[in-house]
């Protein structure tokens, strides 16, 4: 990672092709785990279901559900960037909660 994290970036979030899915307002960093605010972009409406499903396993309290949502996020082969000139950055642990919520983890903290 060639940037230096601040709860003051803003990030992108990209499809495997690299789509725009949106952006986070870095809220908190802390030990790899990334937090923020995340603004859908138009782009987002395809992978939105699965994060409301998500959103939903966590609310209900289904957690016998969990392990297999995390694992279909995980398939979908979300990255991060930091600025535009920079290589997205493969991330794991991506929710994305219906409220606007955002976490991931950096696979190199």
């Amino acid at each position: 990672m060639s940037q230096t994290l601040t709860a003051t970036k803003t990030l992108r979030v990209l499809s495997p092709g690299r789509l725009d899915l949106g952006t986070v307002h870095i809220e908190d960093i802390k030990e790899g785990r990334i937090h923020g605010e995340f603004v859908p972009s138009e782009h987002f409406g395809t992978y939105e279901p699965i994060f409301r499903r998500y959103t939903e396993i966590v609310e209900e309290q289904a957690f016998t559900y969990l392990d297999q949502i995390e694992s279909e996020i995980a398939r979908l082969g979300i990255t991060i960037q930091f600025d535009e000139t920079d290589e997205p950055e493969h991330v794991y642990g991506v929710q994305i909660f219906t409220d606007g919520g955002f976490s991931c983890r950096l696979l190199n903290p």
